[in-house]
């Protein structure tokens, strides 16, 4: 008979299998996506913070691509993972422990970053300002910040009802992912079930999925000023036809 499920914090789980569940996403193109967009604006990027970091996947391309790099999560295990894959390489770079709405006394940085949607884990408007406020506070005056969201068209398309389950090396997992419209929620549960334990894992991830048009309000109503909004990992620009959108953000001077 199988146990209960333990109910765990997102990421407290699946950190150490993420890389693993994860492994599709080239984060190399997706660094040099960023790096681009910062030499459309004229903008070279030398002090550089990845809040939402992970597991450090796009730190390492940023760090290959010669850029002085720093790391900051809100999850302990995913930071813990990110931790044992540089002392596996040998290679150092800062990591913090930090909310994207509690950033203080990081910095100051040139350029920080924010990718794979790790904005849409902000789940109120009040969220958005307090996170966006934070990150103006550890950039220098005249600099970059970047993030990107999923919007509504991603959801209805890729996670509008869909069951997956795979056996990984040494764990399998089961995953649920769904939208509700309505509340413009989206729920990513999954049960994760390591060799030789009986007790099965279960972690729920909740995502907003804002109105574009929303996101931009509260853009103009931080500190920042929007330097551009663009489509995926092209140089079009952002809109709900678009399943990704990359903002570019600059403190004033």
């Amino acid at each position: 008979m199988t146990a209960n499920p333990a109910e765990y914090q997102p990421y407290e789980g699946l950190a150490t299998i993420y890389d693993y569940v994860m492994r599709h996403v080239d984060y190399a193109d997706w660094a040099a996506h960023v790096c681009a967009l910062f030499t459309r604006f004229d903008h070279p990027p030398r002090q550089c913070v990845d809040l939402a970091c992970g597991t450090g996947s796009t730190l390492f391309e940023l760090h290959r691509m010669g850029l002085q790099v720093s790391g900051a999560d809100g999850s302990a295990a995913m930071l813990e993972v990110a931790r044992q894959r540089l002392a596996r390489a040998r290679v150092e770079i800062p990591l913090f422990h930090r909310d994207l709405r509690q950033l203080s006394g990081l910095g100051p940085f040139d350029t920080a970053l924010c990718l794979y949607d790790s904005f849409n884990y902000l789940l109120s408007p009040a969220d958005l300002d307090l996170a966006l406020a934070e990150t103006c506070s550890i950039l220098l005056p005249g600099n970059f910040f970047i993030f990107d969201v999923c919007t509504e068209k991603n959801s209805l398309r890729h996670f509008r009802d869909v069951r997956d389950e795979e056996r990984g090396p040494g764990f399998g997992y089961r995953r649920h992912s769904y939208y509700d419209r309505e509340q413009g929620l989206q729920f990513n549960r999954f049960h994760i079930r390591f060799d030789g334990q009986e007790t099965e894992l279960e972690e729920c991830h909740v995502q907003r999925i804002y109105p574009v048009d929303e996101v931009i309000a509260r853009i103009e109503a931080s500190p920042f000023e929007l330097r551009g909004s663009f489509d995926g990992f092209t140089f079009a620009r952002g809109s709900e036809r678009s399943e990704r959108i990359h903002f570019v953000l600059q403190r004033p001077r």
